[in-house]
């Protein structure tokens, strides 16, 4: 493999890794706002919903936006040093 076969091939894979990254930061704020609706039915409604799962999924969802982005800052990295 040449560098500049290397090199697309990392732009490549840098491009699909910032769509899972904005994919990922779309479904944290989707968990956000299921978990505030969720907060305001229970407040209404009095029933016991999962409103401290959601919030820990969402918690959790953007540590893997972190993780992705870090992802993609080493593959730009790597692919600005070649």
């Amino acid at each position: 493999m040449s560098i500049a076969e290397l090199r697309a091939a990392l732009e490549g894979v840098g491009g699909t890794t910032g769509e899972a990254r904005a994919h990922a930061q779309r479904a944290a704020e989707r968990l956000g706002e299921a978990a505030a609706l969720l907060a305001e039915l229970t407040e209404r409604s009095g029933a016991d919903l999962p409103v401290a799962a959601l919030q820990k999924a969402r918690e959790e969802v953007d540590q893997l936006v972190a993780t992705v982005a870090l992802a993609g800052d080493a593959i730009a990295d790597l692919g600005g040093r070649l």
